[in-house]
């Protein structure tokens, strides 16, 4: 653990507490703050030789949590994004206190290891980046010990995950009522025929992920890569069950409890920035090219990860979609905003854009008019990717164990637009090139952005579901 220890950074202005707006902070975690960070930077600084006592680590990790515990209290005051971002840094950098100590009290062993990683996930979870995404990359280091240091590494064979020969669970699909499959749509393609218009199935965009070949995603990869790592969970099939609640634990007892033999019910990774807290997952992926069409940098990219059975009730989203399957399969029935009447949304704020019917199984006799609601459906596969207008109500089941990534891409109407315009504009001119110098291009293999051929525009998408919504 010495190489770990040593990565911390041990002066003040190392730690770059300056930026901290200390302006906002009351005076008692103030104090409190800065005897942490004198304590913290004498133990930075302890010669080897003389480590410091067992009982000052144990003093210092008492003012640590009480300085977390006043600082939660302040991120569950209101609406979390209503949260002055001072203390989700200053979550961030107690919690960086933390890992620490834990190091240091038995840096030899694994002994403290499962706390200091869970110390440096909490930060993250609940925090800010701060030092250039310090946490995640010791996080990552610590995760890499644990694996190497465990003595019955769980292996996973491939055709054990969940087989489940339970055809009985795939749905019979009408031919007639069949979501249209497209094979790697250009952009000029996706541009003037699908964009804003009709959802789409498209193949053939994610095959050279890695996240698909050489670093193919499995239950003992992500052990492997994320196993010790805490992360938030969903428990119950579905967020509209009474029963429906939250909980953290690691990826390691999630696959445990939740995927390989369930013993504690339903539970769903879902929703979530994973990829924000475990960098090397987002590495896997490429988000697809047809998010970067409009001006916006903000691209929203989650992880959907669960077993068979879990469900996402019929609900919308305000922003375009892109869901990518990289595992498993999924059942997806999707109806217009036009028949949003008969699908009867909950009246609550909370679940406005929720449908109060349970689509495989309806109550016609509170929700008549749900029967003559026209829709279409499809059976999401590996290595297929789902576009979704904005508004579009869609309802999702999991049909074995799956891993997916919701993305919110695109900019502004006007963009798209705009950007239509030019290619009509051009295919009018029988013109097959032209410039782009304020169009947003991010795929490294295009060697010269400015000047290139519609029909050589990358064509691809994530798989284990990639949701790209681009606002």
């Amino acid at each position: 653990m010495k190489e770990i220890c040593e990565q911390f950074p041990s002066t003040k202005e190392g730690l770059q507490v300056d930026k901290i707006d200390i302006g906002k902070l009351t005076p008692s975690i103030l104090q409190l703050f800065n005897e942490i960070v004198e304590n913290y930077l004498k133990l930075c600084n302890s010669p080897p030789e003389s480590p410091p006592p067992k009982t000052e680590c144990s003093s210092l990790l008492l003012k640590i949590e009480s300085a977390l515990n006043y600082v939660w209290e302040q991120l569950h005051t209101g609406q979390w994004k209503d949260v002055d971002p001072v203390w989700r840094q200053l979550y961030s950098y107690v919690s960086l206190f933390k890992t620490q100590v834990y190091l240091k009290l038995d840096e030899d062993t694994s002994l403290h290891l499962a706390d200091a990683i869970a110390a440096c996930d909490m930060g993250l979870i609940m925090g800010e980046p701060i030092l250039d995404g310090f946490l995640s990359n010791i996080a990552s280091k610590i995760n890499e010990k644990l694996w190497e240091s465990s003595q019955n590494k769980i292996t996973f064979k491939e055709n054990q995950m969940e087989i489940e020969s339970g055809i009985e669970c795939y749905p019979q699909l009408n031919t007639e009522n069949l979501i249209e499959t497209v094979h790697a749509p250009s952009i000029e393609t996706f541009l003037l025929d699908i964009m804003n218009k009709k959802p789409i199935i498209i193949t053939g965009a994610m095959d050279f992920w890695p996240a698909m070949g050489e670093k193919r995603w499995s239950v003992s990869y992500l052990r492997k890569v994320a196993g010790y790592r805490t992360v938030p969970i969903e428990i119950g099939s579905k967020y509209t069950d009474d029963a429906w609640s939250q909980s953290l634990t690691t990826v390691n007892d999630f696959i445990d409890d939740y995927i390989l033999t369930p013993k504690k019910g339903k539970g769903y990774l879902a929703q979530y920035q994973l990829f924000q807290q475990i960098p090397q997952l987002k590495n896997d992926i490429i988000i697809p090219d047809y998010c970067y069409l409009g001006t916006c940098d903000d691209i929203n990219v989650n992880a959907w990860f669960g077993p068979r059975g879990t469900i996402s009730p019929l609900h919308y989203d305000p922003d375009h979609n892109f869901l990518s399957q990289i595992v498993g399969s999924k059942y997806i029935r999707l109806y217009d905003e036009k028949v949003t009447s008969s699908l009867y949304p909950h009246e609550q704020e909370l679940l406005f854009n929720t449908s109060q019917v349970d689509v495989e199984q309806p109550d016609f006799e509170h929700f008549p008019l749900f029967s003559s609601a026209p829709y279409v459906e499809t059976i999401l596969e590996s290595g297929s990717m789902l576009y979704l207008p904005p508004r579009m109500w869609h309802y999702v089941r999991s049909l074995s164990t799956s891993f997916s990534n919701p993305t919110n891409c695109f900019a502004k109407i006007v963009s798209y637009v705009y950007l239509a315009s030019v290619v009509q504009n051009l295919k009018q001119k029988q013109k097959t090139r032209f410039d782009f110098t304020n169009i947003q291009i991010s795929r490294m293999h295009i060697t010269n952005p400015k000047a290139f051929a519609i029909d050589q525009l990358v064509k691809y998408s994530v798989s284990f579901v990639v949701n790209c919504v681009r606002i």
